[in-house]
């Protein structure tokens, strides 16, 4: 059965073996940039020091890991990250989709090529960044925040010292990096959009918000 089997394969290979060198490139990126790196995982079942490298650190197996349950923070590290998330997922989700439709309104190739680059700019500019960036615009002396806080008559907060802002803070500034990218997808979905369809729907007087909601909507929610 074995040797069916083996005379089988390597007789199809023969027959198609174009077809396996073009799934090769897609084997070997998966191999470097999804298998390999795994192999660094076992540094968290190892006492691992860099002098002795992954192999010849000491195996402790789910030390850590009991020592990360049983620490008083567990609990409030934990709720964090789930709160994370969830709001990550609750309001990041949607704006992709809203400012994808807001971009396909605009008739102007010129001024929407532009949006769109705009929009998605901060996709490439790195964490570090964009820390930086939070940091000068949420100073409590000299940055913007504050300062058209006290042009309105307010008191200038230390927003980055308030435990309350942090999660507002984090999704906020996560939502503003990755939402112009994420509207690349529906962009492409829209532009599947019928044709005649639309044409059909300026015919019987339909308005924006009506061809959004039963044209648009409906190409992108697969």
């Amino acid at each position: 059965m074995q040797r069916s089997c083996k005379r089988y394969f390597r007789r199809n290979f023969l027959l198609q073996w174009q077809l396996y060198a073009l799934c090769l490139p897609a084997l070997v990126f998966l191999a470097i940039f999804n298998y390999a790196p795994m192999y660094g995982v076992q540094i968290a079942f190892r006492d691992y020091t860099f002098a002795k490298g992954i192999t010849g650190s000491e195996w402790v197996g789910l030390e850590y890991f009991v020592q990360f349950i049983e620490s008083p923070n567990f609990v409030q590290l934990m709720r964090n990250t789930l709160l994370l998330s969830f709001y990550n997922l609750l309001f990041g989700f949607p704006v992709p989709i809203v400012l994808a439709i807001m971009i396909n309104e605009i008739h102007q190739v010129r001024l929407k090529k532009t949006v769109q680059m705009i929009t998605y700019m901060p996709h490439f500019i790195s964490l570090v960044a964009i820390v930086g960036l939070i940091n000068l615009m949420l100073n409590r002396e000299s940055g913007i925040i504050n300062l058209l806080i006290q042009m309105v008559g307010g008191e200038p907060k230390n927003f980055l010292g308030l435990s309350s802002a942090y999660r507002t803070i984090y999704v906020v500034s996560d939502i503003w990096q990755e939402a112009g990218w994420g509207t690349i997808i529906y962009l492409s979905a829209l532009s599947a959009v019928d044709a005649e369809s639309l044409e059909a729907a300026r015919i019987d007087g339909a308005s924006t918000l009506q061809k959004i909601r039963y044209i648009d909507l409906p190409t992108i929610a697969p």
